[in-house]
């Protein structure tokens, strides 16, 4: 009898430890068909994998919480991105994000490879300019026209406040991403978040390459339509000179329907003289089959030119696929 009941207590002991940890396998499949057109050359029809042509990268991952007690958990994240047209892992390791850390009433910090917290506020500025995806023409094409900003960085530890009044607040620093390179990054965010409006400022210095990145982004749900916009600056020696980009998009939803289209701008200065202008446009839909499974149709068109107006790139894509989450 004191045998079996020490085995019923064993046994509920660790069903409670169970119930309060968990581990989920989440993933994405974005594959798409379509055409891209460079400067000089000529077009060519192709299947693109989701990052190059599409909503998203494709992944895969595993993510897990576990419940401490006192309102604190800890937290882990391994993230794959894979090649869906071939099948191959893009890299040999989670390198999309790796991380473990702990959250409770003062917050969230965590330690490993992912986003920084500038990030994010880009991000924000995207949010409604075709689905913050390949077509999007801010991060795919025009601001890279200058001096682009790491978006993930290795050796880093993240912050983040706990929101007080729909203010929210973090902090970011990555040790040496190379030894003896003094390669490091430092970054913060700020903002307010109540309703449908949505504000954030974000800084970013990246010691490796000698350049600074300051953020100004903002979305806003009008119901009948949603609009974002940004504005990034970025200053670096007397030779990387400094950056002014700017971008605006709006996203619509009729029924299962989402029709997003936006515009960016980029102008980079070296010793107050024009090295380089740029500008894009991009427009797309999606249809929602169901929660997890949409389809979608996107065109990005950009232009970089030099200060002397000569065209340095021209890039036209468009593409027409299918993402699936589980």
């Amino acid at each position: 009898m004191k045998k079996n009941l020490i085995a019923l207590a064993v046994l509920a002991a660790s069903t409670g430890a169970m119930a309060q940890s968990s581990v989920t396998i989440y993933g994405r499949v974005d594959l798409s068909v379509g055409a891209e057109k460079n400067l000089g050359e000529s077009s060519k029809t192709k299947m693109f994998n989701g990052g190059e042509a599409g909503l998203t990268t494709s992944r895969w991952g595993l993510i897990g919480t576990e419940d401490l007690g006192g309102g604190l958990k800890a937290k882990f994240k391994f993230e794959q991105r894979i090649n869906a047209t071939t099948g191959e892992i893009q890299s040999p390791s989670f390198k999309a994000e790796t991380s473990v850390g702990l959250a409770g009433g003062f917050g969230a910090v965590k330690m490993g490879r992912f986003s920084t917290v500038y990030d994010d506020v880009i991000a924000l500025g995207n949010s409604n300019i075709v689905f913050d995806s390949a077509f999007t023409p801010a991060s795919n094409g025009v601001y890279k026209s200058g001096g682009d900003y790491s978006s993930r960085f290795n050796n880093q530890i993240r912050y983040e406040a706990p929101s007080m009044g729909g203010f929210y607040a973090g902090l970011g620093y990555a040790f040496e991403q190379n030894t003896g390179e003094k390669d490091t990054m430092a970054g913060f965010m700020a903002g307010y978040k109540n309703g449908p409006i949505n504000v954030g400022l974000g800084y970013q210095n990246e010691k490796g390459s000698d350049n600074t990145y300051t953020a100004i982004s903002g979305s806003y749900d009008l119901g009948v339509a949603a609009l974002s916009a940004g504005y990034n600056n970025r200053k670096g020696s007397n030779t990387n000179g400094k950056d002014n980009e700017f971008s605006l998009g709006v996203t619509v939803p009729v029924g299962a329907f989402k029709v997003s289209g936006g515009f960016a701008s980029s102008k980079t200065t070296i010793a107050g003289n024009t090295a380089a202008k740029a500008s894009g446009f991009a427009l797309g839909a999606t249809y929602s089959l169901s929660k997890r499974t949409r389809l979608y149709a996107g065109l990005r068109d950009f232009t970089v030119e030099s200060g002397a107006g000569v065209k340095t790139k021209d890039n036209t894509l468009y593409a027409m696929g299918v993402r699936h989450d589980f």
